[in-house]
């Protein structure tokens, strides 16, 4: 899935102060997202981490996101 431009809210985190941004996210890397939230670039690693996207309501977990954007689009869920 492509999350790049997306708006999505942080649920879960390693890094427990960046539970519960919410915010655009900007680029999707191996292992981490890239979200502006309020001006603010944070980067949230994949690993550990779980984001709901605002408008579908869907809770996308962090395993399931990992690695780059290119290689997962052929392992898609059916």
């Amino acid at each position: 899935m492509n999350v790049i431009g997306k708006a999505l809210t942080v649920l879960t985190s390693p890094d427990p102060s960046k539970a519960g941004r919410a915010g655009l996210a900007l680029l999707d890397t191996a292992n981490t997202l890239l979200i502006d939230s309020g001006g603010r670039i944070i980067r949230i690693p994949k690993a550990g981490a779980s984001f709901m996207l605002v408008d579908s309501g869907e809770v996308l977990l962090g395993s399931d996101l990992a690695g780059r954007l290119q290689d997962r689009l052929g392992r898609q869920k059916p």
